[in-house]
């Protein structure tokens, strides 16, 4: 049985800004970031929500830039929920999400719609994205035995559904915001707590899976 990974075996390697300020946070829950400067990220492979200071307020930072966080000059000090992000970190944060989607991971959630299997005898992990019911489950299975899905506009002209990173960038908000049972592509870093509150959460990381299996060459079966 493969080992459980930990948080912090699941650092995120690369973030994106989502808010940025040099004069600090007053309304900041950690007392170090009330009067200092602080970054609300998101991970890139994990959707991780992320405080970090800059090791130098002489630095400047912009929203939406990318950051390899190994070599950035920040430092990362806590990971957050989507509830303490700032007003503009929320309203940065699908526009964020979208360019992880479409630019970042486009092949890996593509491969999700060919790749998804059932999570129980009654659910889908299809069925778990936004617009997709019984109905359009069945068109996706159908169309992928036919021939796996290439690209997005490959998924909407197929089976008759618009805009799917907007689907999928749906899904992720819903994740960060937690209250969910399973989390396709968000690591719910609230897990422990919410095992100790009686939930039962299920993290599925098809990004995690994909990724590796993209790496080995291993496949899933289509079901």
């Amino acid at each position: 049985m493969q080992r459980r990974k930990s948080v912090k075996e699941r650092m995120e390697k690369t973030a994106y800004i989502l808010d940025y300020m040099r004069e600090g946070n007053p309304l900041d829950k950690h007392a170090q970031h009330k009067n200092r400067p602080v970054l609300q990220m998101v991970g890139e492979d994990y959707f991780m929500l992320i405080e970090a200071s800059p090791i130098s307020s002489n630095i400047d930072f912009q929203i939406e830039q990318k950051l390899v966080l190994t070599e950035a000059p920040v430092k990362v000090d806590f990971h957050i929920t989507y509830e303490d992000l700032t007003t503009v970190a929320k309203d940065e944060l699908p526009r964020v999400l979208r360019k992880i989607v479409t630019e970042e991971k486009s092949s890996i959630f593509v491969d999700f719609f060919n790749k998804a299997e059932p999570l129980t005898l009654k659910l889908h992990a299809l069925e778990l994205l936004p617009n997709i019911g019984k109905k359009t489950l069945r068109i996706i299975l159908e169309e992928r035995k036919k021939q796996p899905f290439v690209d997005f506009k490959d998924i909407e002209t197929r089976v008759g559904i618009k805009d799917v990173p907007s689907i999928i960038v749906e899904r992720i908000l819903k994740e960060l915001q937690g209250g969910e049972k399973y989390y396709l592509f968000v690591y719910p870093i609230f897990e422990e707590r919410s095992k100790k509150l009686g939930e039962h959460v299920i993290y599925v990381g098809y990004l995690e899976k994909l990724g590796k299996q993209n790496e080995t060459g291993t496949t899933l079966s289509n079901k």
